[in-house]
């Protein structure tokens, strides 16, 4: 590289090397300063530390300060000057500085001589940076600071920092073009460079402060200045996927050029072209991913990580491809602390199998063979525990093979792939006495800690004999009985119990909550076992159960007449968290003798909390006898022991509820082709705006009338298809509980057979609303024309959602992509010129094809209609073959994806809150329950039962009364016994629930 400055008097205010006013610069990323540089840490021995809070002079900087000496400490960017010390304010010489910038612009030197007569490679302090300091020279970045000199034990002032910063950024042409700073502290020369440092804030000056530019630059200075410069650097350059690689046999580490915005990125794993799930767990700095394999492990083969979710302009490299391999058993090793085992039945001695990566090893305890003693004599199987051991139980005290206290037994274990092996000769000593004993880590069925009725949490029992070997359970011992549990801390709703965890000779503790609990605390469990004694923490959270309570408004006007009103209910826990509707039917308890929690009373009728429904949680008051202006009255007092929370509010009563207005909830098609259905939905609306489906009189009523050329027809909602039942013709009167059915709404049905050639087809529905003098208060009208079909229209195929892998993951029906209750139905739309939706005739669709049926099956129902099922994971193109109103055939496609994430409820309805049981039905028709999972599939009464085993739901029966039982299967069969007057029904899966009161007949 040629200098292109020419020299500049040598003055004390100008260095040379540093002047840079025709110098020219080296626009390299500042990331080479940031991951190279900080040569410092180069002339520290000292171990690297990793993290601030690891050096004295650093654990009283402010939490932002020390977040930014995190990044460089944890980055390997800077280390300590000596054990336990950072050096906060040390100066850096210019021979530090030297190997700072050669590494920030990747300038090399192989030289062993240097052109300044200062700078020796025998130079004990500063020989090493000799090649840099040629570097430098020879790239025209610095001839020196006097003739000949370079003077390499010298100091790098605040503003020289400042300048090679604003150059390393690419920046030096902007700095050039500045004014200046207005300070008198900072030579000519730099001046515009510390102006833009300080304008990227790289530097903060506090206002009216001089910068002192020509003081010696510190190491704290260098460590802000710097971290903010990378953010800068970052921000400026393209996102790259540096690097991924195979770290595990379910791992696999992804590696990134800068910070990644992980809200908005994306990442996924293929294998060749095949989509492989996983789980994304994104490192703190957001500088690097670990994508873990959540359905299978690594193979043999090419694989890709692509990153997405971001916007195209600002990435550079967004796929990274890498090759793994098989898993590889490397070696296997015995844990045992000893040599000697104890002389027992129940013998238990572990072993490590480790694989390529370092990790244990995936392979099944079936993988291994096993030979101990004589023929096998003594060993009872091989099992392998949640962290990848492999634990083996033997009986040492069989037979006369075996002597207490000077008897050998051999074990030897073979991997039998790849036959790596291992085998020891143990002693066999005395029989066990339990010498330490240790709890586990606790494992909470949900989150961290017990918080509601039924959870769980359980946690390992590790017993050590006097030989420092775990002590496997004894099969005919009953530890429930023979260890001795007990909380530090009073709370009459834990529970213990003791239990044998699988083959693998553990025993576990569980502890159960047997009810929901007003106060959140930690209690300590107490575990004795032999003389040996150990405790740990169980963790138990209020936050499911209503400490106070307050009411609410109605959820619409009371009115003379009403039978029931909805009130809104607010619950909170002891720490001020608003309960959800299923938190409150949990807690608040009525009617249940010495458990109530909760006490309700009114003034008018009967008071409940709701169970199910749109209302589930709310207030519900029934069989009113309420007048018009008259006041109702309601309480509500919790009765837990040391709650004191209660509310009162009163409700005034206004006049009978009458028809006042009709409004249309739907986008009617205006426009219809043959064979088609146009749907009409509207409702009464009361006087105070809602929806009204019974009148206390027919004072007020709606007339419905339709006219329509031969062959449309209007019929009441859903009709049409059911045996005996009556298109509309003329008029019909709706009034009292008759509006019920008029807000379910109309279907104006147009004949298949219909001929439109003279384009003067059409039907008027009309709906009014008249009082008892005859006058129309309201009206809406809507014209449905039959179109031509030689109309020209635009087809859409709708969306289709997400699909289970149904093919792949489950059997028989539930894999049938026109019997499974996961299948989707595929829908057209059609608009015309004029942008009108256009009613369709139910069979324009004629053919369904998949591009790729490994991953979707598509097929036409006997219904006609056309469905889709999910195969395996993936995505592919589904073609559709339709009939347009011309008869032509045209097609059109969609891509659909397939996923393997469990089927999980999402949403458990029931239309019912009260219904009678006769013997006949079943629980899903009791509660008219519709499960819906987090696919958007719905599951009606009919499918639940056949598809309980993937969405889990369990049906109980509380609240019995009479005398005699209620029980019910996993497919809603209920049997009841003797004589039960009324129980309650509820539904539950994954944490979602709905109920109703059942009165058995």
């Amino acid at each position: 590289m040629s200098n292109m400055s020419s020299r500049i008097p040598n003055h004390s205010q100008n260095p040379k090397d540093i002047q840079g006013g025709d110098k020219k610069v080296m626009k390299k990323s500042l990331s080479v300063i940031l991951s190279t540089a900080m040569a410092l840490s180069v002339f520290s021995s000292v171990a690297f530390a990793a993290k601030a809070d690891d050096f004295s002079d650093l654990k009283d900087l402010d939490a932002a300060t020390k977040a930014k000496f995190d990044s460089m400490i944890q980055a390997g960017i800077f280390d300590g000057v000596e054990e336990g010390r950072f050096g906060l304010n040390d100066k850096m010489n210019r021979a530090q500085f030297a190997k700072v910038a050669a590494l920030i612009f990747e300038l090399k030197s192989s030289a062993t001589t240097s052109s300044f007569e200062d700078v020796k490679s025998s130079d004990p302090a500063n020989g090493y940076a000799l090649p840099y300091i040629e570097a430098l020279r020879v790239a025209g970045l610095t001839d020196g600071k006097a003739e000949g000199k370079y003077v390499p034990a010298g100091d790098v002032t605040k503003e020289e920092l400042a300048t090679f910063l604003v150059r390393g950024l690419g920046k030096d042409a902007e700095a050039k073009a500045k004014p200046g700073v207005s300070d008198k502290t900072v030579s000519d020369w730099a001046k515009g460079y510390v102006q833009l440092a300080q304008e990227l804030k790289l530097f903060e000056t506090p206002a009216g402060q001089p910068f002192n530019g020509t003081t010696a630059a510190t190491r704290d200075l260098l460590v802000t200045s710097a971290y903010q410069a990378q953010q800068i650097s970052n921000a400026s350059k393209k996102l790259s996927v540096s690097e991924a690689k195979a770290t595990g046999v379910k791992t696999v580490t992804v590696k990134f050029n800068r910070e990644v915005d992980t809200a908005k990125a994306s990442l996924a794993l293929k294998k060749g072209t095949a989509s492989v799930a996983t789980d994304v767990k994104w490192a703190d700095d957001k500088k690097s991913a670990v994508l873990t394999l959540t359905n299978s492990k690594l193979s043999a083969g090419a694989y890709s990580v692509t990153l997405s979710g971001l916007a195209a302009e600002t990435v550079d490299k967004a796929v990274a491809e890498f090759s793994a391999e098989d898993e590889k058993l490397t070696k296997i090793e015995f844990l045992n602390p000893s040599d000697t085992i104890a002389y027992s039945k129940n013998v238990m001695i572990k072993l490590a199998a480790t694989n390529q990566y370092g990790e244990a090893a995936s392979l099944s305890a079936g993988a291994y063979t096993v030979y101990a003693g004589n023929n096998n004599d003594v060993l009872k199987r091989i099992t392998k525990a949640e962290d990848g051991t492999l634990r083996l139980i033997l009986d040492t005290a069989t037979g006369d093979n075996y002597k207490q206290g000077y008897g050998i037994v051999s074990v030897n274990i073979i991997e039998n792939d790849s036959r790596v092996s291992v085998n020891k000769t143990f002693k066999i000593g005395t029989q066990p006495i339990i010498t330490k004993s240790e709890l586990g880590t606790v494992k909470y069925s949900t989150g961290d800690a017990l918080s509601g009725k039924g959870q769980q949490a359980t946690v390992e029992l590790l017993r050590y004999d006097q030989y420092g070997n775990l002590v496997a359970a004894d099969d005919s011992e009953d530890y429930d009985k023979t260890i001795t549990r007990f909380f530090s801390e009073y709370e009459k709703n834990l529970k213990t119990e003791v239990v044998k965890s699988g083959n693998d000779g553990i025993l576990t503790v569980k502890v159960s909550l047997l009810d929901n609990v007003a106060k959140s605390g930690t209690y300590t469990l107490n575990v004795q076992t032999q003389a040996s004694f150990s405790t740990v923490k169980i963790n138990v959270k209020s936050s499911k159960v209503a400490t106070k309570v307050k009411l609410g408004d109605v959820k619409k006007e009371i009115s003379a007449g009403d039978d029931e009103a909805i009130i809104d209910l607010a619950a909170f826990d002891s720490e001020g968290n608003q309960l959800s509707a299923d938190d409150i039917v949990n807690s608040l308890k009525t009617n249940q003798g010495n458990d109530n929690t909760v006490n309700l009373s009114t003034s008018n009728g009967k008071i409940e909390i709701v169970q199910s429904g749109e209302n589930k949680g709310k207030l519900r008051i029934t069989e009113m006898t309420a007048t018009d202006k008259s006041i109702i009255s309601v309480s509500i007092v919790l009765t837990s022991p040391g709650l004191n929370s209660f509310d009162t509010k009163t409700y005034n009563v206004k006049g009978a509820r009458i028809p006042s207005t009709l409004k249309l909830t739907n986008d009617p098609a205006k426009k219809a082709l043959p064979g088609a259905t146009a749907d009409i939905e509207l409702n009464v609306l009361d006087q105070f705006d809602s929806k009204l489906d019974k009148a206390v009189t027919g004072d007020v009523y709606v007339q419905v009338s339709f006219t329509g050329s031969p062959g449309v027809q209007l019929w009441e909602d859903g009709q049409s298809t059911v045996a005996g039942a009556k298109a509309i013709d003329g008029t019909k009167k709706y009034e009292e509980a008759g509006l019920k059915t008029f807000n379910k709404g109309f279907d104006v049905v147009v004949g298949a057979g219909v001929d439109n050639s003279k384009n003067d087809v059409s039907g008027t529905f009309k709906a009014e609303l008249v009082n008892s003098k005859g006058n129309v208060l309201a009206s809406i009208t809507k014209d449905v024309k039959v179109i031509d079909n030689k109309a020209d229209l635009s087809y859409t195929v709708t969306p289709v959602s997400d699909l289970y892998a149904a093919g792949d993951k489950l059997k028989n029906d539930q894999a049938d992509v026109l019997k499974s209750a996961l299948h989707k139905k595929v829908k057209i739309t059609a608009k015309d010129n004029a942008g009108d939706i256009v009613a369709l005739p139910s069979n324009v669709i004629t053919s369904i094809a998949t591009y790729n049926d490994s991953v979707v099956k598509a097929e036409i129902g006997t219904d006609g209609k056309p469905y889709v099922l999910g195969n395996k994971v993936g995505s592919a193109t589904v073609a559709v073959g339709y009939n347009t109103a011309k008869g032509e055939q045209k097609t059109a496609s969609i891509s659909i994806n397939v996923k393997d994430e469990a089927v999980q409820v999402a949403k458990v309805v029931g239309e019912n809150d009260k219904a009678e049981y006769t013997g006949a039905e079943n629980a899903q028709t009791l509660l008219d329950l519709t499960v819906t999972d987090n696919y958007g599939v719905e599951y009606g009464p009919g499918v639940i039962a056949d598809n309980n085993n993937i969405l889990g739901v369990i049906y109980t029966a509380t609240d019995v009364q009479g005398t005699g039982s209620v029980t019910i299967t996993s497919k809603g069969v209920i049997t009841v016994t003797g004589s039960v007057k009324s129980f309650t029904l509820q539904a539950i899966a994954n944490g979602k629930s709905d109920s109703a009161e059942i009165t058995v007949k």
